[in-house]
């Protein structure tokens, strides 16, 4: 599991454990909601275990999931700037142990450690892009082809890098889930995961989506 969410990493023993000391984690359920649009943002949210979701909903209620969240990392961050207010919903998909800084808190922390403030940056920086990259998909790639990199993602794969020789696994979401990450329909995604399995790119079984066919899900998702 990658680090590079942790804003947090690059302190020393005594400073890391000086940060902790201002974080309240607390256990939540499966579904619980962390925040809302249009909510006032007083703190951040630093997930330690479990996976979160943060999406857009439509006028007609339809969801978009813009990032799946795995620890360690942070989330809620936009409260830090402009007016305090979230623009998005974030949503615990499994049981989560998540704690929460104070925004005056972490502005102190950010002044006195200036790598943390970098890594900040930096985080934010990736999202931004990712943000870019899955509305390019939207515009422009069909949904097979975005069903195999949201799969390839979700494995830990990054399309065009090298893998393994044993097939990686993909915890097996909901069709409406993995519609709401590409933003397309249930129907739709329901019809493409047939296609998968008959084309002996993906297994199902019990809780896991197996990716038996790397190379061809890759040139799907380069293509």
């Amino acid at each position: 599991m990658s680090d590079e969410g942790d804003i947090f990493r690059s302190l020393e023993p005594r400073q890391h454990a000086e940060v902790e000391r201002q974080i309240i984690y607390s256990s939540y359920p499966s579904g619980h909601i962390f925040h809302v649009p249009n909510e006032v943002g007083q703190q951040l949210f630093v997930l330690r275990s479990g996976r979160v979701r943060v999406y857009k909903l439509s006028p007609e209620n339809r969801a978009l999931t813009l990032m799946v969240l795995e620890p360690p990392t942070i989330f809620g961050e936009m409260t830090l700037v402009g007016q305090w207010v979230h623009d998005t919903c974030a949503e615990g998909m499994i049981e989560c142990v998540v704690g929460v800084i104070g925004r005056d808190a972490l502005r102190q922390i950010l002044t006195r450690h200036p790598q943390v403030a970098l890594a900040f940056m930096e985080l934010m920086g990736q999202r931004l892009r990712a943000m870019e990259n899955k509305l390019a998909d939207i515009a422009f790639k069909s949904v097979p082809q975005r069903l195999a990199t949201v799969l390839l993602s979700l494995s830990g794969i990054v399309p065009g890098q090298p893998v393994g020789t044993s097939p990686p696994s993909v915890v097996r979401y909901t069709h409406q889930q993995l519609a709401e990450m590409i933003g397309s329909y249930r129907e739709t995604i329901t019809k493409a995961i047939g296609e998968f399995r008959e084309a002996g790119l993906i297994r199902i079984e019990d809780d896991a989506i197996w990716l038996t066919d790397l190379a061809q899900l890759q040139r799907m998702a380069n293509s």
